[in-house]
């Protein structure tokens, strides 16, 4: 189940009209007012989730039914849940080292409290007799209490060793999940997720300059009628390995979808301008075989659409501008560069 995340922006009036209304659900219902607890209550009588709404109702109709347990789960469901990672797998690690860790530490904190009573029991034995034999047994009380504490700290030790195994295993699951989310998985390059992501910053960065190319394979449809659908797959590889040779602190790369990819520059125009036919002629000097039969392909050609942001650019209004100079390349016979700078031009607005 998907649990959207609740938010609570209520001014103080507001709240505290929620307060006047949770509290008596509450007492009517024997429930203790801890923190989850109320939050539960609070959530309820702002209606933020009508299903956490009919569970609470459901588990807790009169003041018989409260169960700390299930009250817990709850707070766990709609409100830790939807701040963890969306993997499944990732959460349950979590849970998992958070209930282990919670235990360890709600039986070491016991341990510690028990073994605190018995060695002030001892102590003021100790104070108040001379009886050997009272001290003997006395001591050894402290000494089998003493072992049972270094053997529950050891457990501790042990379950803390243990979390820490899980959460180096959680933190490179984590960091593989986000990498497998922000490259595609054919060409082995960003995607379009990551070059969103990576526009969004380079427009940010007003003190720079920003260029974007947008390229697109010709008659890759052609490509793929002819030679087939492997075959095409095998030229955006290449061409997708080409284009990562080319990544840099400056350069950005991604495939955009189909046969297109994108390209940011944080330079100016001119060495943008000549990264793109240095682009151009790398792909037209490709001479891709098949693996099969080892047969070379023809030319594989490409046209690119260059443009420069402009201050109050948008991701969408630069796009939109290298994407009417690509038209222009194609247009203009393919296997070329169009560069559109020019704000008089009706496409380059």
């Amino acid at each position: 189940m998907t649990v959207n995340r609740m938010e609570f922006r209520e001014d103080l009036g507001t709240s505290s009209d929620y307060l006047r209304m949770a509290v008596p659900m509450m007492i009517r219902r024997g429930i203790p007012p801890t923190p989850y607890n109320y939050a539960l209550w609070y959530a309820h009588v702002q209606n933020a989730n009508p299903e956490l709404s009919r569970s609470l109702l459901d588990e807790f109709p009169d003041p018989q039914s409260y169960d700390p347990d299930k009250s817990e789960a709850l707070f766990f469901e709609y409100f830790v849940k939807t701040y963890l990672p969306n993997s499944p797998r990732a959460r349950d690690l979590i849970v998992n080292i958070v209930t282990q860790l919670t235990k360890s530490v709600s039986q070491s904190v016991q341990g510690t409290r028990e073994y605190g009573a018995v060695l002030r029991e001892a102590m003021a034995l100790f104070e108040e007799t001379v009886d050997q034999q009272r001290i003997q047994e006395a001591l050894g009380g402290l000494f089998s209490d003493t072992l049972s504490l270094e053997n529950l700290n050891r457990a501790f030790q042990s379950e803390l060793e243990s979390a820490t195994r899980q959460v180096e295993r959680l933190k490179k699951e984590l960091e593989q999940s986000q990498y497998s989310a922000r490259i595609d998985a054919l060409t082995k390059i960003p995607n379009r997720r990551a070059f969103d992501d990576a526009l969004d910053q380079a427009l940010a960065t007003v003190d720079d300059p920003a260029c974007l190319m947008l390229l697109d394979l010709d008659n890759f449809k052609l490509c793929n009628d002819t030679y087939g659908h492997l075959m095409g797959d095998r030229i955006l590889e290449v061409v997708g390995r080409l284009l990562a040779g080319l990544m840099s602190d400056s350069v950005f790369v991604a495939r955009y979808g189909g046969e297109e990819f994108t390209v940011i520059v944080n330079e100016d125009l001119a060495a943008a301008s000549a990264l793109a036919e240095s682009i151009r002629h790398k792909v037209s000097e490709l001479r891709i075989k098949r693996k099969s039969t080892q047969d070379i392909i023809g030319a594989v050609t490409v046209s690119i659409g260059l443009v420069r942001a402009r201050p109050g650019d948008t991701r969408d209004t630069l796009i939109g501008r290298a994407d009417s100079a690509l038209y222009r390349a194609k247009d203009g016979g393919r296997d070329r560069v169009v560069v559109l700078d020019d704000p008089r031009d009706p496409d380059g607005v």
